[in-house]
């Protein structure tokens, strides 16, 4: 069991929402206790890495380090404005409903039990991870050594995959680290040697951090006050290790951001890096639509990997009996709803009216302030990050120029961040 479960937040409000959305959710078996923090520094974007940062300094700032040896803490990055899924924006990535009509969290914090936690170091450390992804963590072996300063997880990927993730660059002889590619292209990985024999590349997912290594880590002066740069916790932290590591990216940083990742690359370039791939088919992103619309189909890796995950594709609804493998129907009601493919339809009751749903298409109701709703309606693959000089909304003036429709749905004043499941007792 974990000590600790911490979700990150963007904002006060965004962390209300969230405890309120845990607070419908059972965690009791999973850990001890469950803790939601707001990034320290309002207003700057620090990042997953920044609010790494400022986690392990807030775990040792409460805790003695002699306290926290055998102890295991799961960070959860969970902050952020869900723009490619704006129907989750109202209350969080990691509260996403799956197809076995559990939420993302769940999901994960089930497969961590089971598959995690119990192989991992007994001299205790902290776990980060993301919200929007699940791992298949079975093939997973025990740790080999204890004195392990960080373990990081690897999923043999396509090299389309590999353009955008970090990538280990293994020794073919040793099997040891060599270095760590960020979002590399196809001809750099192959100059590099990070394509297998298969054709596969390893590419990065989540990692563990020993207490001893994030006491190491805190050394540094620059990482006992708030973070004000934008830090990844992925390729910020990860790109220095390896026995020749790749850091002319150093070079083209501005200045204060170069203080921070040479100050990174000072702990990270020498760890005693211990190395668990994962296999094929063991990460899975939820990030996009049509990354969550694959994973519905019956003969997608997902599904094939998660058999026992599939329930149904129509969670918490009623009167919706048949719809097509590839869309999905959560919070919804209605009695002649006619949904094409690739659709999903989040909060919606349409009564006894006959509405038929074009393929391609998302509708979502999200709950307004003053007991007040609206629902919006795009296409699946619409880019709504996009920003436009003047916002229009059935033609008329928005007066929110020069921001994306992300921006819309992410807007806290816009609406009431309860969601739209309190809605829906079903």
């Amino acid at each position: 069991m974990w000590q600790k479960l911490i979700l990150t937040a963007g904002s006060d409000s965004q962390n209300d929402i969230f405890k309120k959305q845990l607070s419908l959710i059972s965690t009791e078996k999973y850990c001890e206790a469950v803790e939601v923090v707001t990034d320290e520094s309002p207003g700057i974007r620090i990042g997953s890495g920044g609010a790494t940062l400022s986690i392990i300094r807030r775990i040792f700032d409460e805790q003695k380090y002699k306290d926290l040896e055998g102890t295991k803490i799961l960070l959860l990055h969970s902050g952020g404005l869900s723009q490619r899924m704006p129907h989750l924006s109202a209350y969080g990535k990691a509260f996403g409903t799956l197809t076995n009509n559990s939420t993302i969290l769940e999901t994960k914090l089930e497969i961590y039990k089971n598959d995690l936690i119990g192989k991992l170091p007994q001299t205790g450390g902290i776990m980060i991870t993301a919200s929007d992804v699940i791992e298949k963590m079975s093939s997973m072996k025990s740790v080999k050594s204890s004195e392990a300063d960080i373990v990081i997880f690897g999923h043999l990927s396509s090299l389309e995959v590999g353009t955008q993730h970090g990538v280990f660059v293994m020794d073919e002889k040793s099997g040891q680290l060599k270095c760590v590619l960020q979002k590399a292209s196809e001809e750099e990985m192959k100059i590099e040697g990070a394509i297998r024999e298969d054709g596969m590349v390893v590419t990065d997912s989540c990692y563990f951090m020993s207490w001893k290594f994030c006491k190491r880590l805190l050394k540094n002066p620059l990482f006992k006050t708030p973070i004000t740069e934008e830090l990844c916790c992925y390729g910020d932290f990860m790109r220095p290790m390896g026995y020749a590591p790749k850091l002319d990216y150093l070079q083209n940083s501005s200045p204060k951001l170069k203080l921070y990742r040479k100050a990174l690359t000072e702990v990270f370039i020498d760890p005693n890096v211990e190395i668990s791939i994962l296999g094929e088919n063991s990460f899975f992103h939820f990030g996009t639509y049509q990354e969550f619309v694959e994973s519905l189909l019956p003969e997608s890796p997902f599904r094939h990997s998660f058999p026992s995950l599939f329930k149904s594709n129509i969670v918490h609804s009623e009167g919706i009996n048949t719809i097509p493998e590839s869309s999905f129907i959560e919070y919804s009601t209605g009695v002649d709803l006619e949904v094409g493919e690739n659709c999903i339809s989040s909060g919606i009751d349409t009564g006894s009216l006959k509405i038929k749903l074009p393929s391609n298409t998302v509708i979502f109701t999200m709950s307004l302030q003053m007991k007040k709703y609206v629902t919006i309606i795009i296409k699946i693959d619409d880019d709504i990050k996009k920003k436009r000089e003047v916002v229009r909304w059935n033609r008329h003036d928005t007066r929110i120029d020069g921001k994306s429709l992300g921006n819309i749905t992410s807007m806290e004043k816009w609406y009431d961040r309860d969601g739209i499941q309190s809605n829906f007792n079903l």
